[in-house]
């Protein structure tokens, strides 16, 4: 990563983008009174509910949550953390940033864009090795053999390193591209004797990888020799990981997005003859099974991702990592399965482009495909005894995974184990009750963490009320704010962070305070180019996208504010009672009786909802 971005820089980027214009960009926009909207590009849907208000310069899907600003927006549609928003966002703009470069040590010796600049050099030069009448000819004889025509070759900007030791090598050193750049990309390896330096890519065909934002990072090559191995990528670099790219993402991106699924393959062949053959929505591995990382990536253009085994493929450790994401994930996760021992590329070849859509559409979900690897496992499977052995052994996998004990994922096992309950054909309340037991058994925990476990059931019901009262208080103090920026000033003295309990409310309130005097001059505009951070962006933007707090706005607030105080009072007074309870020295005790006396003096009322304070 280049050096920090000045907060000047950011503020002058954002004012150069206005949201409209940005938005307008990727997807049609039409105006609906003062704001836009348009079928959200985050999620599938019919009715638009996505809105951009060029006012308040953010955007608000009402049907995913999705918000924030034009920084925002970016960093979802690439895919791109805020600095590269920001990056982005300037070059359209045409702005210029001048940034100091991190230390050499902390990229190796080296500056990332000049790794960036030595990576597309080497794709030039693959390219030309390609189409020269003589190098390139068994590359050519190759592509053309396993059917990709001149228009594929040219899009995926194949290549071709020749049979040599250090042509490329040699070529950097005619361009005089340094040495430590070529090791620093991953393009030459140091010769362990005599020095120098020999090309990684020899006698392969070359598959560029591209980033999120089509820059070339990395390559695959596919050898024409007795390399025993066949493929060969790119080590991880300063500008490359391969659990955290894909090939194919950007032609794929489009096609992905609106139809809101993605076909994963293994092969670099694979994703090429699918494009090919008009599949736009096909992405691949880089050698690697698909990763959390990779997940993260697809989900923000897909809800539903399927996975392509070769036909020859056992299938068990995949069917598992498969399961995994479909329970750890907000993805539907289903499997393909090809015959006849084909790979994608070699089936799509023979023209069965339709066969390959049926096996598609008929694919079973992850945990279909892992109940049909278990029961094949079980001699007896068609047996009541086969048959429950075959259950047990899909519970204990089951099981195994962390969303099992994890808090707060109550809704999510609830779906798990009804889809569960239809493909084993189980009763739900008996799926519940093995899997808590299996928890317990493998995980050493107590039956409040076990699957559908009780705690959340026994929680005190005023427990559950206040939590949503504080919720609703600090929600209303932070929309009051930012509707009128110039009450910071007023609330900060009587309303400290601490009163805020939900970390992200508390950051956003830190946000405001911290930015006081900027947006009580300049208004909530100011406070876009200062949220580099998702969470805080999407609930300002929904808190911001609301209606207007009206002429009782001071009312509001100090209703919210007294509510978040006899809140934590009460908390307080809990603490100091626990700690009577418990203490042993004699003047811990006398300082919290005194405490809870100044509470008992200075409380009062009942916990009132914000706004529902008596009327004089």
């Amino acid at each position: 990563m280049a050096g920090r971005l000045s907060q000047a820089i950011i503020e002058e980027v954002q004012r150069a983008n206005d949201i409209v214009e940005v938005i307008s960009s990727y997807l049609p926009l039409k105006r609906s009174g003062k704001d836009y909207k348009a079928c959200c590009p985050f999620h599938a849907e019919k009715t638009p509910s996505f809105f951009v208000s060029p006012s308040k310069q953010i955007f608000k899907c009402f049907g995913c949550g999705k918000g924030g600003s034009v920084f925002q927006f970016v960093m979802a549609r690439e895919n791109v953390l805020f600095p590269e928003a920001v990056r982005l966002l300037a070059e359209r703009a045409g702005i210029r940033i001048q940034e100091a470069p991190r230390s050499e040590a902390a990229e190796g010796g080296l500056d990332r864009s000049r790794v960036f600049k030595a990576v597309a050099w080497a794709l030039q030069t693959f390219e030309k090795f390609l189409h020269d009448p003589e190098e390139g000819r068994r590359g050519r004889e190759y592509l053309e053999r396993r059917g990709f025509t001149e228009e594929t070759v040219s899009k995926f900007r194949l290549g071709w390193a020749p049979d040599s030791w250090d042509a490329l090598a040699r070529a950097a050193a005619r361009r005089r591209v340094a040495d430590e750049l070529l090791v620093a990309a991953g393009l030459v390896v140091p010769r362990s004797e005599g020095g120098g330096f020999y090309d990684r890519f020899r006698n392969r065909v070359i598959f560029p990888i591209f980033d999120t934002l089509n820059r070339p990072i990395a390559f695959g090559g596919r050898t024409l020799g007795d390399d025993p191995a066949k493929y060969l990528n790119s080590p991880d670099t300063a500008v490359f990981n391969k659990s955290h790219n894909l090939y194919g993402l950007v032609a794929a991106r489009e096609a992905m997005t609106e139809s809101r699924r993605v076909i994963v393959v293994e092969g670099y062949t694979d994703c090429l003859m699918a494009h090919q053959a008009g599949l736009g929505n096909v992405v691949a591995t880089l050698g690697t099974s698909l990763t959390r990382d990779h997940v993260r990536l697809l989900r923000r253009y897909v809800d539903e991702v399927l996975l392509v085994f070769d036909g020859d493929l056992a299938g068990q450790n995949a069917a598992d990592r498969a399961v995994q994401i479909f329970l750890e994930e907000e993805l539907s996760v289903k499997i393909v399965t090809l015959p006849e021992n084909l790979d994608p590329c070699d089936f799509l070849a023979q023209g069965r482009k339709d066969e390959f859509l049926q096996l598609v559409a008929a694919a079973p979900d992850a945990l279909e495909y892992k109940w049909r690897l278990v029961r094949h496992q079980f001699e007896e499977a068609d047996s009541v005894r086969g048959r429950r052995r075959a259950v047990e052994a899909l519970l204990e996998a089951v099981a195994a995974q962390p969303v099992w004990v994890r808090t707060g994922d109550n809704l999510k096992r609830d779906l798990v184990l009804a889809r569960m309950s239809a493909v084993l054909g189980v009763e739900e309340q008996s799926l519940r009750a093995r899997l808590r037991e299996l928890v317990r058994a493998a995980r050493g925990r107590p039956q409040s963490e076990a699957p559908g476990g009780a705690e959340a059931e026994r929680k005190p019901a005023g427990v559950a009320g206040a939590q949503d009262l504080q919720g609703r208080a600090e929600r209303l103090v932070l929309k009051v704010l930012l509707a009128l920026p110039g009450k910071i000033a007023v609330v900060r003295e009587r309303l400290p962070p601490r009163d805020i309990k939900d970390d992200v409310h508390r950051r956003l309130y830190e946000k405001l305070l911290e930015n006081q005097e900027r947006l009580a001059d300049e208004g909530v505009s100011a406070l876009w180019s200062r949220l580099d951070d998702e969470a805080l962006a999407a609930l300002a933007a929904d808190l911001a996208s609301a209606s207007d707090v009206g002429e009782n706005a001071d009312l509001l607030v100090e209703d919210a504010r007294g509510v978040l105080k006899r809140l934590s009072e009460r908390d307080e007074v809990a603490a100091l009672r626990d700690k009577l309870g418990s203490s042993r020295s004699d003047e811990e005790r006398r300082a919290a009786l005194q405490r809870l006396q100044e509470l008992r003096q200075g409380g009062g009322g009942g916990f009132l909802p914000p706004g529902t304070r008596p009327r004089k």
